[in-house]
């Protein structure tokens, strides 16, 4: 992972001259400068650690037998994972509807698994290093394949209150699965690949959007050919079988069984976690405002069901191809404010595009307009959310975490609790916009709030900045003149 520690200001493009000058100044000084130390030793030494790897690049051929193990069994699950999320979308609302279940508990059955990772993932990260993370990856795999399988027996479930209870137990219990898997998860690749987390963080999440475009499209062929439960039993079968072939797979993280230390609530002190905390919300906010409401607007243009698939896959085909390019990016180039700046820039001007914006007479209404908001919505979105691991663990870092498998839990917890807030309410958001002021405003207002993020990342990242100036000039001041060698 590149530059978590060594980027002074990811906004702004500075080369910290001035700083030449502590160079020459005797070693002897570094005691007498204690104001610009604000970690512990072992903090300055993962920093260290941490910088010594930072140039070095990411090469897939070039890794050993173990680490490519690593992101095999990681990348099969994550595709297999977005495969079991996206199955129920092209067909149990309507077996729901066959139960006597009404739309809006329907969408409740829906986020209840966001709501439920948003609630457990913190948990399971401040526990990884007591369960141990492959353990518990491997555990949630073998959870979320078993109710998968599970919820392929529904349609034999009497109607009414027993549907709606067992499928939310289903819905909840698999989610706790998919919490664990995607916590440890990132843990591990964070803990494997401290300097190439952005990377492979990509990677993962190019292999779980294929799997979220995958789904339904093999979900509604299962149903067509095998009727309700072959598409839950196929899938469910085969999360099961890679669960199960991982225990042989998967290796142990090294520095699995570690003292606990950190907490949660520890990073919420932080500015630099907030801030990332909140891009992530953002980012998942506005990728499910489509999802209730998208095909809707689409209608007027008479398109047929397989053509507004089509224009479904257009945004998450983009981000998964996108992804790993930049989380390289992030990986090596010391500018995680500037993506994130850029990211949030670009998807409020797609938002803008997408609806369009009632604000901007001069764009027209066309399927065409959309079409390149929905482009430049799924080439920039990864940019609000891949560099913000990166910015987590540089926050933790400043507060003193060391950087080893407790902290990288932490973070993975929070990062999933981030993204689950957002996705938990953005469908809502959507719905309520769209009741009240229409898809048009309900997209501007979406643009804004992406446009908001962007002004804010400006401010957070420039007093950033300005502050650890501040702390130099202040440490040149407290120099005393004596201990600087004649000439």
């Amino acid at each position: 992972m590149a530059n978590i520690v060594n980027e002074a200001t990811p906004l702004l493009s500075s080369d910290f001259k001035n700083l030449e000058h502590h160079k020459n100044v005797s070693s002897s000084l570094e005691c007498q400068i204690p104001v610009i130390r604000e970690t512990s030793p072992s903090h300055d030494k993962s920093a260290t650690e941490l910088n010594n790897k930072a140039e070095e690049k990411f090469k897939l051929w070039a890794l050993s037998h173990r680490k490519k193990m690593v992101v095999f069994s990681l990348v099969l699950s994550n595709f297999l994972v977005g495969c079991c999320f996206s199955l129920l979308a092209p067909f149990y609302p309507q077996e729901a509807e066959k139960k006597d279940v009404s739309n809006l508990v329907t969408g409740f059955i829906f986020s209840s698994f966001e709501l439920t990772i948003f609630v457990s993932s913190p948990v399971f990260g401040n526990f990884m290093t007591r369960i141990g993370p492959r353990f518990m990856l491997i555990a949630g795999l073998l959870t979320a394949g078993s109710c998968a399988v599970l919820f392929g027996t529904l349609d034999r479930c009497p109607p009414g209150t027993p549907f709606i209870i067992i499928s939310f137990a289903c819905r909840c219990v698999e989610a706790l699965g998919f919490s664990a898997f995607i916590t440890s998860g990132f843990a591990i690749i964070s803990s494997e690949f401290p300097k190439n987390v952005g990377t492979v963080f990509a990677l993962l999440e190019t292999a779980d959007g294929i799997g979220l475009m995958v789904g339904p499209a093999l979900g509604g062929a299962l149903y067509e050919l095998g009727g309700y439960g072959l598409g839950f039993y196929v899938l469910g079968g085969l999360t099961l079988a890679t669960g199960g072939i991982m225990i042989f797979l998967l290796p142990e993280t090294q520095d699995a069984h570690q003292e606990r230390k950190g907490k949660v609530l520890t990073l919420l002190k932080s500015p630099f976690i907030w801030f990332s905390v909140f891009s992530i919300a953002v980012a998942s906010l506005g990728i499910m405002f489509l999802d209730p409401t998208f095909s809707k607007h689409l209608k007027q243009f008479d398109l047929s069901p397989a053509l507004i698939g089509l224009i479904f896959v257009i945004t998450p085909g983009l981000y998964g191809l996108t992804s790993p390019f930049w989380g390289y990016i992030s990986d090596t180039k010391n500018m995680n404010g500037r993506l994130i700046f850029l990211g949030n820039l670009m998807c409020g001007i797609s938002y803008l595009l997408i609806g369009p914006s009632p604000y901007l007479p001069f764009i027209p209404e066309k399927l065409w307009v959309i079409i390149v908001g929905l482009v430049i919505l799924g080439t920039f979105i990864s940019l609000c959310m891949v560099p913000t691991l990166n910015c987590l663990l540089q926050g933790a870092v400043e507060l003193g975490f060391e950087n080893n498998l407790d902290t990288y839990g932490i973070i993975s917890g929070l990062f999933n609790s981030a993204f689950c807030l957002g996705s938990f309410t953005g469908p809502m958001v959507g719905g309520v916009l769209i009741d009240y002021i229409g898809f048009n405003y309900g997209a501007t207002a979406v643009s804004g709030i992406h446009f908001f993020a962007a002004i804010a990342c400006c401010f957070f990242f420039i007093t950033r900045h300005l502050k650890q100036h501040a702390r130099l000039d202040i440490s040149e001041d407290i120099l005393p003149s004596s201990s600087i060698p004649q000439t």
